[in-house]
């Protein structure tokens, strides 16, 4: 027998569990979501493991008006300074500036994931199924719905099919989905230090031989680590040991911190560019990073996908009131073209910054530190860039708890 639903969403990372909260928030339709791992409090699940996130000032908002208590989970970010290691060109970023008490908040994405499941729990069991832990086998597009084979065994079917199970998607692959993908062939070394001096709330972004490096603010006198390198660095800086990774580090960041005293356990992720193909796909759609990677050099990956569920929850949300097909061409067709113009312009910036800020010819090295120079002496420039970063040059859509 087959279990029937307006909307089925794959994956229960940050992104599926978001928008199903919206969905039963907002909306009278059954959803259904298909994660293949059990998220247990006590243990680091895939979807929320132990890296802290940036979240702009608008996804906290955003967050927040679902019920989320960002300012509680996170450490705000008021000021950021932007550098190039050995160059005066600097570029700050200031909150107040902006007459905001915040630009972002920097959030762990574990106690994130604790948190949207005790909201998800609050919802009507009649309105929420969970199929976990299980994942889709197989699948069949039909005019008016999609039916789905699950690993258990499990028949279910939607009208809609929501693809958020991440990067190198297993059901994208299903739908035969196309993607375009550029590998930077950089790696991203991942960490949490602790410093002698307090962050005062500031978060760094600082340009260095090996690649950029981020540092965002947390709990006490620490930090979250971001450091950009070469693939064939990525297992030295992986195995050095802790006081040559620090030194390595000091030496890259300089003293606006004090000292780095210590350093967790460090993670490596590859980088690349990769963009699914645009066309609506028959009664599916992909978001977050099941749509879209970026490079963490503007820390825009997550807030993108952030707005991909904001824009179709709200789509989905008018169908439903309307009495509206869920899964008809035309709004996929509508959310595809919400979508495009945020993608292009954070994906067009993201990569231009990678490409700009990698390469070391001396005349590109002294443009760039001179475009710093003058994007700070202009507050009009700063602030484009401030609400680039907040995400507020993106179409915004309440999405606040009914």
């Amino acid at each position: 027998m087959t279990s029937e639903f307006d909307v089925v969403i794959a994956g229960g990372g940050t992104v599926g569990l978001t928008l199903a909260l919206a969905l039963c928030q907002q909306t009278e339709l059954s959803v259904a979501i298909v994660e293949a791992k059990i998220y247990q409090a006590d243990q680091l699940h895939p979807g929320f493991d132990a890296r802290s996130i940036a979240l702009a000032k608008h996804t906290q908002e955003v967050l927040t008006g679902l019920g989320l208590d960002i300012a509680d989970l996170g450490t705000a970010i008021q000021k950021i300074k932007v550098t190039d290691k050995g160059f005066a060109g600097q570029c700050w970023l200031d909150a107040k500036e902006q007459q905001l008490d915040a630009l972002g908040f920097v959030v762990d994405l574990h106690p994130l994931g604790e948190q949207l499941h005790q909201l998800l729990q609050q919802q009507s069991p009649q309105q929420l199924h969970w199929f976990c832990p299980d994942s889709i086998e197989s699948l069949t597009q039909y005019a008016d719905k999609v039916e789905i084979s699950l690993q258990s065994g499990a028949a279910i079917s939607a009208g809609l099919l929501v693809v958020a199970d991440g990067a190198k998607s297993t059901t994208a692959s299903l739908l035969k989905a196309d993607y375009q993908s550029d590998d930077y062939h950089q790696s991203a070394i991942i960490a949490n230090v602790e410093m002698s001096q307090p962050h005062r709330h500031i978060a760094y972004e600082r340009f260095t031989q090996k690649g950029p490096l981020a540092l965002l603010p947390r709990a006490g006198n620490t930090c979250s680590l971001v450091w950009t390198v070469a693939r064939d660095q990525q297992q030295a800086m992986l195995d050095m040991p802790d006081a040559q990774f620090l030194t390595e580090l000091q030496q890259a960041f300089g003293y606006d911190l004090g000292l780095f005293k210590a350093v967790s356990q460090r993670y490596a992720y590859p980088l690349s560019l990769t963009r699914a193909c645009e066309q609506p796909l028959h009664r599916a759609v992909l978001i977050g990073n099941a749509s879209h990677t970026l490079h963490p050099i503007a820390g825009q990956g997550f807030n993108l996908g952030l707005r991909d569920v904001e824009v179709l929850a709200y789509l989905l949300a008018q169908a439903c009131s309307n009495k509206q097909d869920c899964g008809e061409f035309s709004l996929l067709h509508r959310y595809h073209q919400a979508r495009k113009p945020d993608h292009q312009r954070v994906i067009g910036l993201t990569d231009s910054l990678v490409r700009i800020f990698s390469n070391h010819d001396f005349p590109l090295v002294m443009s760039r530190n001179i475009g710093l120079s003058l994007l700070n002496a202009f507050p009009s420039l700063k602030s484009a860039l401030a609400d680039q970063a907040m995400g507020f040059l993106s179409p915004s859509i309440s999405m606040k708890r009914q």
